[in-house]
């Protein structure tokens, strides 16, 4: 009797995993077929890199793809597989994520705050590992604090090792003090499309939800793209698509101001190498950003199974065709080597605080 109740058990459960592995890999496809679709009508960049890659390149991986989620075993295994697809569009600026409970995700430290050092009587140093919504504010306040103390020395030091990025309005304190000459900024258009409309207007539920300026932006961009005729780009609400700013005023003191950057600069970081660069202050120190800038305001979409949700890239920069980032990231001006431990990091600081106080 124990050893029929026990078979009996052990069957139930086997069958239940058979249905559960079954289950997964039928949702897998189902999202899988829907993935590729949604991204060549809506994510920004898609039809190009089909057209710089070849559609027999997407459709290989497309066939892979669909091989591997036919035998999937559980929904986390599904994640690898979309992930995997998805590269065949781009490495930054497009990531997948399991809605699921209890779901294994990427760790996420809290963003660093803003910081300021004062490195000699010459030398001061500002520390900006993130422009994140709520970093704006810390910024602006960071920089009236130690007002006197930057223009009282010759050298800023700006470290944004590290950011990975956020909104572009949070740096614009700090590029008011690299003001010496006129600065050309180039901006993006929006691909409109009824889904991206939609995800406009789920956006800032998902990555700031506090942010005013988020809804803002967010909700302008959306009646935008419902305005427009779906799959034509459309300019960005109230930003020009080129602008030359002329300075305001032009600080004495910084007089020369070092940037000190490394692959981890993406996004909006990579927006604030751009315009730091075309001052005659500023050079760049360190290895090249990482080349996530191209394409950009990323939106979610939760994939038809429920379980998954993508960030995919609604905007396209103005600078391509002639001038992509994404290629190789932005190159520093003077190329230092990666450092290998928080010593090393350290020495770079040191370094770029010499090369500013030598002039060599």
């Amino acid at each position: 009797m124990k050893r029929s109740t026990l078979l009996a058990t052990l069957l139930l459960a086997a069958a239940a995993c058979a249905h559960a592995q079954s289950d997964a890999a039928a949702d897998c496809r189902q999202d899988l077929d829907a993935l590729a679709p949604y991204m060549l009508t809506n994510d920004a960049g898609a039809r190009d890199h089909v057209a710089q890659k070849g559609q027999a390149a997407f459709d290989a991986a497309l066939a892979a793809a669909r091989a591997q989620a036919g035998q999937i075993a559980s929904d986390e295994a599904c994640v690898d597989v979309l992930r995997t697809y998805l590269r065949t569009y781009r490495k930054w600026h497009l990531s997948l994520r399991s809605l699921l409970p209890g779901a294994a995700t990427p760790a996420r430290a809290a963003p660093a705050p803003p910081s300021f050092r004062i490195l000699s009587d010459r030398t001061a140093m500002l520390v900006l590992p993130s422009f994140g919504d709520p970093s704006g504010a810390a910024i602006a306040a960071l920089l009236k604090e130690h007002v006197t103390d930057i223009a009282a020395r010759p050298n800023l030091l700006v470290d944004v090792r590290g950011n990975g990025g956020g909104s572009d309005w949070t740096y614009a304190p700090v590029l008011a003090l690299a003001d010496a000459n006129l600065r050309r900024d180039v901006g993006a258009e929006y691909l409109a499309t009824p889904a991206n409309a939609a995800a406009h207007r789920a956006a800032c539920a998902v990555f700031a939800p506090e942010s005013q300026q988020c809804r803002d932006a967010t909700g302008k961009a959306a009646d935008a793209s419902e305005r427009a005729a779906p799959g034509t780009f459309i300019p960005q609400p109230g930003e020009p698509p080129f602008e030359i700013v002329a300075p305001k005023q032009v600080a004495p003191q910084p007089s020369r101001i070092a940037v000190l950057t490394d692959g981890r600069c993406g996004s909006s970081c990579e927006e604030f190498l751009l315009a730091m660069r075309q001052s005659f202050k500023v050079k760049l120190f360190g290895q090249s950003s990482a080349g996530s800038v191209d394409y950009s305001n990323l939106r979610p979409w939760t994939l038809p199974s429920g379980k998954r949700r993508l960030m995919y890239a609604t905007s396209r920069s103005l600078r391509l065709p002639e001038f992509p980032v994404d290629l190789a990231g932005i190159p520093p001006d003077q190329v230092l080597p990666t450092p290998a431990d928080a010593a090393a990091r350290d020495a770079e600081v040191r370094e770029v605080q010499r090369v500013l106080e030598s002039g060599r």
